[in-house]
């Protein structure tokens, strides 16, 4: 029996193991490929306390006199809003001066980086920034290690799921959950993102792991100190991690309202909760957080103002105004995205009538399924019944007829999510409801905010993505069960599975080529990092003497945080002297004649040396 029993665990982790290679290996793959974009140049240079468009490197960018300087650093133009703002202009007199990689990465005080994170990122995301910066420090500062950040936490997420399976619903289910998070192309994604996603999805988890477990004990009075230190941490820095995963903990009051019924333990939790909120109040009233509110309710007129008069044609993209019809089509894909057996769907099937039929036979293999034992007729002829269903609808489609197959067999799939549940114990049915909470609510929370702010901008998969792991799980319990159907419906289910599996590879393929607007934003593939690439180029050609021409392309004001004190853009020059050598003296200078290339002007030579050209490679800037 013993014997058996580790047989059984080492193939257990032999299995694990193998999936965290395969998980891991597809996050690595083309990792810094592709250049970074417009989020991701904000992240590198917030994390090193530098404010994109160098709001706090004035004296690097600009002739200042003394008095300019000091004022500058007065309390008057600090960040604290709003009345400066309101009333500040930029100064269109300050002529650029020459400067130097040293003098870019000047030490930087809390106060910069507390600036940086306000002006570049609302003062979102603390906890990463400074994470990524140490992380940095240790592994160089480089497309591959900022982003390798975020391959980390993706690959301990199908740990932690692995865990919470096995933990609350068997080890089966933790590995079937671990292995679809392994080729998930949602999570795949966010790895390749040097942004803060893939971490608040892997702590709001943890949270949820150490939370589930403190319910479950508290009636029993059993030792929960370290679970209630390990919810406290792992809350307090999901919450800094990124500000939305207030609807996680959110879920989790809910939950407890549904479940607790121990007095000292709702007292532990909302003493939980307050010491969970301490970090991130303090970070709103004294750190770098100060300005986070008044941005938010500002974004949130400017994004309502752009939805009311300019919904197809504004700088921020479609925003549309909150009403029903809009906020379920933009919901409708959160929700089906969820599942492997619904991804994409909703992208690619077009037709209301082809969707009528699609659903109207889903539902006719419900019916047949539940009521078929009533019908006398031929087993030979009831099992072929369900793929004859299933593939009539072919007849009426007029486009993508698989896709509309696999739509009618996944509506049936999922209709065994209630059989699921009532055959669970009851100990099961309870930790089914986290999963449903956890599943539904961050989507219903931003269809929420949606009608409140009146627009339809924050309604994106990644302010939602907490809700992938526990729908996974869910998934993988309806993977399960199917072993307990008829064949003839098991086969039905497994090859539509099979079917779609196919069209998911086909979007992860899309992701890797950079052509999947999803996942990676861009539909045109980007080159390699330009800045990069330029700075290569500059260690390489630049000699005492010689002096470095960036762009001067135009600054557009999209908000009030985007003022600083130049009327052009100091991108280019920025991005770059992040992978130029921090104690280099090359001489660099903002070049406000042109606005698209990298220059090197040879000492006694007039014609430069175009190091590189950025005109449609900025990702982002244009």
């Amino acid at each position: 029996m013993s014997s058996n029993r580790t047989n059984e665990t080492l193939k257990t982790w032999l299995i694990f193991a193998v999936i965290l290679i395969a998980g891991t290996a597809l996050r690595l793959h083309n990792l810094d490929r592709y250049s970074i974009f417009f989020d991701e140049r904000s992240t590198m240079v917030i994390s090193q306390g530098v404010v994109l468009e160098g709001a706090n490197q004035k004296e690097v960018f600009s002739k200042l006199t003394l008095s300019d300087s000091q004022f500058w650093k007065t309390p008057e133009f600090s960040l604290r809003p709003p009345r400066v703002l309101r009333s500040f202009t930029y100064n269109e007199n300050y002529a650029p001066r020459a400067f130097t990689p040293a003098e870019f990465w000047a030490s930087k005080t809390i106060e910069d980086y507390y600036e940086a994170n306000n002006r570049s990122d609302i003062g979102n995301s603390p906890f990463y920034y400074l994470l990524l910066h140490y992380w940095m420090e240790v592994f160089g500062l480089s497309d591959f290690s900022a982003r390798s950040l975020s391959v980390l936490f993706s690959v301990l997420i199908i740990g932690v799921v692995y865990l919470f399976g096995r933990r609350f619903f068997g080890v089966n289910t933790g590995l079937i959950a671990a292995a679809i998070v392994a080729i998930e192309p949602f999570f795949i994604g966010y790895s390749q993102q040097a942004r803060s996603y893939s971490l608040m999805f892997f702590l709001t988890l943890l949270a949820t792991y150490f939370f589930l477990q403190i319910i479950e004990r508290e009636p029993a009075k059993g030792k929960t100190t370290r679970l209630y230190i390990g919810y406290i941490i792992t809350a307090a820095l999901s919450i800094l991690s990124h500000f939305l995963s207030i609807a996680v903990l959110l879920g989790h009051a809910l939950y407890a309202l549904l479940f607790l019924r121990n007095v000292k333990g709702w007292i532990r939790m909302a003493v939980s909760a307050v010491a969970a909120l301490s970090g991130v109040a303090w970070w709103m009233i004294y750190g770098g957080g100060t300005y986070t509110l008044h941005t938010l309710n500002y974004q949130a007129a400017l994004y309502k103002r752009m939805a009311e008069t300019r919904p197809m044609d504004n700088p921020f993209g479609i925003i549309l105004p909150a009403t029903i019809g809009n906020v379920f089509t933009k919901a409708l894909p959160l929700f089906s995205d969820l599942i492997i057996f619904t991804n994409g769907l909703t992208d690619a099937l077009a037709g209301r009538k082809n969707v009528i039929v699609s659903i109207s036979i889903g539902v006719l293999l419900i019916i047949w399924y539940r009521f078929r034992n009533h019908i006398k007729m031929h087993d030979g002829l009831k099992a072929a019944i369900p793929f004859v269903l299933a593939i009539s609808g072919a007849v009426f489609y007029s486009n993508h007829k698989l896709q509309f197959i696999i739509l009618s067999v996944s509506i049936f799939a999922l209709s065994f999510i209630p059989d699921v549940h009532i055959q669970a114990d009851k100990q099961h049915r309870r930790r089914l409801w986290i999963i449903y909470i956890m599943a539904l609510f961050p989507t219903i929370f931003l269809i929420i905010m949606s009608f409140k702010n009146g627009h339809t901008y924050g309604l994106m998969q990644r302010y939602s993505g907490f809700s992938f792991p526990y729908a996974i799980i869910l998934l993988s319990l309806l993977l399960q069960y199917y072993n307990t159907i008829k064949l003839e419906f098991r086969a039905l289910i497994f090859v539509g599975l099979a079917c779609q599996l196919y069209f998911v590879s086909l979007r992860l393929g899309e992701f890797y080529a950079d052509r999947s607007v999803k996942y990676g934003y861009f539909s045109t593939p980007r080159a390699p990092n330009p800045y990069y690439e330029a700075a290569q180029k500059i260690k390489e050609l630049y000699q005492e003497g010689d002096t470095i021409l960036y762009p001067a392309s135009r600054y557009p004001i999209l908000s009030e945080m985007d003022r600083t004190f130049l009327s052009y853009s100091v991108q280019d020059a920025q991005v770059t002297n992040l992978y130029l050598p921090k104690d280099a003296q090359y001489v660099q200078v903002m070049d406000t004649t042109q606005t698209t290339h990298i220059l090197l002007k040879k000492a006694g030579n007039p014609e430069p040396v175009v190091i590189k050209k950025l005109k449609g490679l900025r990702y982002g800037l244009e």
